[in-house]
C-alpha cells in the first residue's frame, strides 16, 4: 500500500494520539504469555527500547539482529534498548541513550512522537517500555558490534502485508521447543517474542488511525 510523504507527516501523530487497547494485539502474538497488566509491577526491572521510523519512499522501521554470542536473546530480532540507568532522566532518555550506544543515532536528529504499551518479558523479569521516534531522513548508523550483528529496515507496507505474519516451532535458550508460536518472517529471519508484540500493536494502530486517511 502506498504512503505519500506529506500525508504520512500530517497524520502520523494520530497513531498515538488516540486511545487504543493493546491487549488484543499483544495476545494475538503471545497467547501463552502473561501480559503486563497481570503481573506484580513492583518486581519487574524497567527497560526501554527505541522504535525509530524514517521515510524513504514510505515509512520504514529500524530493527536490529542481536549477535549470537550474547548471553540473553542471542540472535534475536529486536529494537535498540536496555535497562534504565541511574543517569537516565526518564525512560525516554533510556531508549535514546541505548539507541545512540547501539546504533550511533544522534539524539538531535530525532523526535519522540509517542509510545506503545509496556511488554513484560518473563524470562528476564523485565518490563519494556517502547518509545517511537521519527527522523526527517534516514539516520547515519554506526553499529556497536558487541550488541548489533545486522541492521534491518522494515517498511510499513511489509508490516501490513498479511503474509508477513505466520507461526512456527521455535527453540529457546534452555533447549525447549515452543510449538506454533505466532511470529513474523522478514528477510529469512524470525521476529517473535516481545518484538513481535510491539510490532503487532504498531500494525494495528496504523490500520485504525492512519490507513483511513491515505
Amino acid at each position: 500500500m502506498p504512503f505519500d510523504e506529506n500525508q504520512w507527516e500530517n497524520h502520523v501523530f494520530q497513531i498515538f494520539d488516540n486511545a487504543f487497547d493493546a491487549k488484543k494485539a499483544h495476545l494475538e502474538m503471545s497467547p501463552y504469555r502473561k501480559l503486563w497488566d497481570s503481573i506484580d509491577s513492583q518486581s519487574a526491572i524497567k527497560c526501554a527500547v527505541g522504535i525509530h521510523v524514517f521515510f524513504d519512499k514510505e515509512p520504514k522501521i529500524v530493527l536490529i539482529e542481536r549477535p549470537s554470542i550474547m548471553r540473553k536473546h542471542a540472535g534475536q530480532i529486536a529494537f535498540p534498548g536496555g535497562k534504565m540507568d541511574e543517569i537516565d532522566l526518564d525512560l525516554v532518555h533510556t531508549a535514546m541513550r541505548e539507541s545512540e550506544e547501539e546504533l550511533g543515532i544522534n539524539p538531535q536528529s530525532t523526535q519522540h512522537i509517542g509510545s506503545l504499551s509496556p511488554v513484560f518479558i518473563p524470562v528476564t523479569n523485565y518490563v519494556v517500555y517502547p518509545f517511537v521516534f521519527i527522523h526527517e531522513k534516514k539516520p547515519s548508523f554506526v553499529a556497536n558490534e558487541l550488541e548489533v550483528h545486522t541492521i534491518l529496515f522494515l517498511s510499513f507496507s511489509t508490516l501490513l502485508n498479511p503474509s508477513f505474519q505466520t507461526s512456527k516451532d521455535i527453540s529457546v535458550e534452555n533447549g525447549e521447543v515452543l510449538s506454533h508460536v505466532p511470529c513474523f518472517e522478514f528477510e529469512n529471519k524470525t521476529i517473535w517474542g516481545a518484538t513481535s508484540l510491539m510490532l503487532n500493536e504498531l500494525r494495528e494502530r496504523i490500520k485504525i488511525f492512519l490507513l483511513p486517511t491515505v
